[in-house]
């Protein structure tokens, strides 16, 4: 398995991964399209850092890496905030490889921290993703404003 940078010729199957993905999640109504990851994920200063697994099948898995940062602190940090291995390929290492492949990134861009979140009912993926990660209960609330 090979992790790299996504290439303008993987958006159409990494698009079709996020779909496949928000459908699984009930997310029917997503609006992302082949020109927003192209907007966002391909240029010298991307908005979205995303990362594929690539075997001799193709895509089998791909990470959206976001950037964060505690300005308090002065420190940067990666939020994984999308990830999906095909099912096949799961609890093999490949969700393992993407996640440490994400810190060589964030390492590289001067950051301290990872941060990963994972939908309640998904166990095996709390369990398989224990790779050092600890749980983290400060968050606080969050509000939204819609600008658009």
């Amino acid at each position: 398995m090979q992790i790299r940078p996504m290439r303008v010729d993987d958006i159409p199957a990494v698009h079709a991964i996020i779909l496949a993905l928000g459908a699984h999640h009930g997310d029917l109504d997503a609006d992302v399209t082949a020109e927003t990851i192209m907007r966002d994920g391909i240029g010298p200063h991307p908005w979205i850092r995303f990362l594929v697994a690539e075997d001799t099948d193709g895509l089998q898995a791909y990470a959206a890496l976001l950037p964060l940062a505690k300005i308090v602190d002065g420190i940067r940090g990666i939020d994984i905030n999308h990830m999906y291995v095909a099912e096949g390929l799961r609890g093999r290492g490949v969700g393992r490889q993407l996640v440490d492949t994400a810190a060589n990134v964030g390492r590289a861009l001067g950051c301290t921290y990872l941060f990963i979140g994972k939908a309640p009912d998904n166990i095996v993926a709390q369990d398989a993703l224990a790779c050092g990660f600890a749980r983290w209960a400060d968050g606080g609330p969050r509000f939204r404003l819609s600008i658009s």
